[in-house]
């Protein structure tokens, strides 16, 4: 379905659902949805998305669209029964609660409705994005996002590394989540990174909140300054956020009294080459600022803070070694 679908239509096309699924309705109720159906071909792809969704139900016993119609067009002498409450198509397309839940739902819902677009940088470069809500994403090096847009949801899915996400207003309300393959992180207004390693995820919040929740159920929200690292089953304790998580995205690598060969692990992302460290002195600590654009230069400043020395060979690669 097309995200230009008529929001309004699909409104009015859940209602009707709501109405035709009564098993009392009368004739005016029935000439009144053949007369909306035909007003518009708006009403009738609204209609046939309706129909899609409840038909996606069957197994769990509710009410199928297609029945619905049936009754509407076999059973005019029905009694007239008010609309008291959207039906179940219409709950499941406009309440924000399900959108909001971890589930798989939501999921085949956001791929019925959206256009997907995988997004990653050239190799050994950072990237950003402007989505079409005005989000900002920015991609580390190494880094791929998928983002699907659909009807009721904005959603991220990082498929590998680390971005960082500024979410901006959506005219249509919708919910704004980022998924890994540890669980979902939801945006309240925010400035947030997330980084998906092998067995976990973590989550940096910078600004507004973000509430992560995990396929097994647990949830937390996370306010600005916090992070949290979590995996499929668990969520771990809060702790201070590091601003060197979001230094990347202006081109900047900040060690924090970092060890040596974390560091050069991070560092080797921008570099097509191999980098290596003698393991004598991996375990040095290492503290400043380092602009990753000219990656040699960086290893010659490290080396000058270091008592250690950089040796490489014709092809590019190098490997950090102990003075003597």
């Amino acid at each position: 379905m097309s995200q230009a679908l008529d929001q309004t239509a699909l409104q009015q096309a859940a209602e009707w659902f709501a109405v035709l699924s009564d098993k009392q309705i009368d004739e005016s109720d029935r000439l009144a949805w053949q007369a909306w159906l035909a007003a518009s071909p708006r009403h009738h792809s609204a209609w046939k998305e309706v129909e899609a969704i409840n038909a996606s139900f069957n197994k769990l016993n509710t009410v199928s669209s297609k029945t619905a119609s049936h009754q509407a067009l076999s059973h005019p002498n029905s009694r007239r029964q008010a609309l008291k409450v959207l039906g179940f198509a219409g709950v499941a397309l406009f309440g924000g609660v399900m959108l909001k839940r971890y589930s798989p739902w939501q999921d085949w819902l956001t791929t019925l409705t959206a256009s997907a677009k995988t997004y990653s940088p050239p190799p050994g470069k950072t990237a950003t994005v402007v989505l079409a809500d005005a989000s900002r994403l920015w991609l580390n090096a190494n880094s791929q996002a998928k983002v699907e847009y659909g009807l009721m949801l904005r959603r991220i899915t990082v498929l590998a590394g680390e971005v960082l996400l500024q979410s901006g207003h959506d005219d249509q309300d919708r919910a704004l989540v980022v998924d890994t393959r540890h669980g979902r992180m939801t945006a309240l207004g925010t400035r947030f990174t997330v980084r998906q390693e092998t067995g976990r995820t973590l989550l940096a919040v910078y600004d507004g909140r973000v509430a992560i929740t995990t396929p097994q159920g647990e949830s937390i929200i996370v306010p600005a300054g916090n992070q949290a690292y979590f995996d499929t089953q668990k969520i771990s304790p809060l702790e201070p956020a590091l601003s060197a998580r979001e230094a990347w995205t202006r081109g900047i690598l900040i060690a924090d009294n970092q060890h040596l060969d974390d560091f050069i692990a991070e560092l080797s992302n921008y570099y097509p080459r191999r980098i290596s460290v003698s393991p004598s002195v991996a375990h040095f600590r290492l503290m400043g600022a380092y602009p990753f654009s000219n990656v040699p230069l960086v290893l010659q400043e490290i080396a000058n803070s270091l008592p250690i020395r950089v040796q490489n060979d014709a092809q590019g690669n190098f490997e950090l070694k102990p003075l003597n």
